[in-house]
């Protein structure tokens, strides 16, 4: 479409609506964040639970931590059995969690919002942990207890994997980031609230730069702090992996040269009901799981 062409709008305005070009940029750099971190947290979150939930069916357990599992000494339990179901677990998760959420923000046919962009937020986050698992495999982890830096690392371990094997099983990682930021491209852009927003290649670069790039580079910074008593290694390539994905998603957003966007508009309002249960939640968790807890 040429910048000359008109560009009909066939979103319905919301009766009532206020605020400035500028008040729902930032609003929706806001939210956009916000969803962000909250699927971020409990993709974090979660991987650790459930990996802690094996490693006690298993009894390789001893503490679990908002942002760590500590695993026992006894390395008499550690067998190759063991080891194999603990480990693999968490990552597995990662990927069946990963591709429900994308669905459910598929299906997800209501006005586009903050949920909407929470569960496209958490597709992604929870498919770039299992990959990040896969990019680590290679690299050792020299902090606590010697673990690898990757859990499917000590799964190879264990299972005496070559480290070509596991150099082979980083690449196509990396390689399946392209794909996810090429699936979700689509999706990022048809939550918008105006075809202006989008009908111009570069239109189109300064919405995603709101909606995406901006909540990546926020909400990175603010996970490296939040979650640094965790694995350091872990933090920084979830960091990186998440950039393929984002650049990937910008790329991919220019070749779609007709995007049917929702009827019904997002309300362009900040999200105050989710921002304080997200702000609420991380606090609790610094209080009461921040020196861990055993079960």
């Amino acid at each position: 479409m040429e910048a000359k062409d008109r560009v009909i709008d066939f979103t319905e305005k919301l009766p009532g609506r206020e605020g400035t070009f500028e008040q729902e940029r930032n609003n929706r750099i806001i939210n956009s964040a916000v969803a962000y971190m909250a699927a971020f947290a409990i993709a974090y979150v979660s991987f650790n639970v459930i990996t802690s939930l094996f490693a006690k069916r298993y009894n390789l357990f001893y503490k679990l931590f908002f942002f760590k599992v500590e695993f026992t000494q006894n390395y008499d339990l550690w067998t190759i059995e063991t080891v194999r179901k603990t480990f693999i677990a968490g990552p597995v998760f990662c990927l069946v969690a990963g591709i429900v959420a994308l669905i459910i923000q598929k299906l997800y046919r209501k006005r586009p919002g903050i949920l909407k962009t929470f569960w496209l937020w958490l597709g992604v986050h929870y498919l770039n942990f299992f990959c990040t698992q896969l990019v680590l495999m290679p690299i050792k982890n020299t902090g606590s207890q010697g673990i690898n830096a990757s859990y499917l690392g000590v799964v190879a371990d264990y299972m005496y994997w070559e480290d070509f094997a596991k150099l082979i099983a980083s690449i196509i990682a990396t390689m399946s980031l392209i794909i996810i930021g090429s699936i979700t491209a689509k999706p990022f852009i048809q939550i918008t609230n105006s075809t202006q927003h989008v009908f111009k290649n570069e239109n189109r670069i300064i919405y995603l730069f709101q909606t995406v790039l901006l909540p990546y580079l926020i909400c990175s910074g603010v996970s490296l702090i939040y979650f640094s008593d965790g694995s350091f290694i872990l933090n920084l390539g979830l960091v990186f992996t998440m950039f393929v994905i984002v650049v990937s998603i910008f790329i991919n957003a220019m070749k779609n040269r007709m995007i049917m966007i929702y009827r019904l508009p997002e309300n362009g309002m900040i999200e105050n009901k989710f921002l304080i249960i997200l702000a609420s939640s991380l606090i609790l968790m610094k209080i009461f799981l921040n020196n861990g807890i055993m079960f």
